[in-house]
């Protein structure tokens, strides 16, 4: 394997989450839950060669905030290893307000590939920085969200807490 770059990686508790993050110097990478063999794999996914530290307390700080309100962290983040258009819409989910959501044609205009709908919806679906963009804001034009698996509940759940909280 090529590594295009050196990141650093560690362990995070955040609420009843075990995180692994991949952060550099310039923002946070990679967020996921920590399982058995995750490293390998997001080295090959990022192409760099993860190197095990401590996670620094404004990345802590940071993880905490996003768990309350996912997407309204200040925590930046690193998107060096993600194609143009990957990177472009992960920006553009980054910016869907909290409580509120914006269908998979929409994110695809604001990445400026108006007809790349399901590009747009595959790089949601596959998002690392999943804690921190947040894709749970992206639903169908007629905003319904995916039926069935453990992701359709959670997004749910979190535009539920979205909602309430704004009212």
């Amino acid at each position: 394997m090529v590594w295009l770059a050196a990141a650093s990686t560690g362990i995070v508790d955040v609420g009843d989450e075990r995180l692994r993050v991949v952060w550099t110097s310039a923002g946070v990478a990679y967020v996921d839950e920590e399982r058995l063999g995750i490293k390998p794999r997001i080295e090959k996914r990022l192409k760099m060669q993860l190197i095990e530290k401590a996670v620094p307390s404004i990345i802590k700080r940071g993880l905490a905030r996003a768990l309350k309100r996912p997407g309204e962290d200040d925590l930046p983040i690193d998107l060096t290893w993600a194609r143009d258009f990957e990177r472009d819409v992960l920006l553009a989910a980054r910016d869907i307000p909290w409580g509120e959501t914006r269908p998979y044609s929409w994110l695809a205009r604001a990445a400026r590939r108006p007809l790349a709908v399901r590009a747009a919806a595959s790089v949601i679906a596959r998002d690392p920085l999943w804690y921190l963009v947040p894709w749970h804001r992206v639903v169908h034009k007629d905003g319904s969200v995916a039926r069935g698996g453990a992701f359709s509940k959670l997004r749910e759940a979190l535009l539920a807490r979205e909602r309430r909280s704004r009212s």
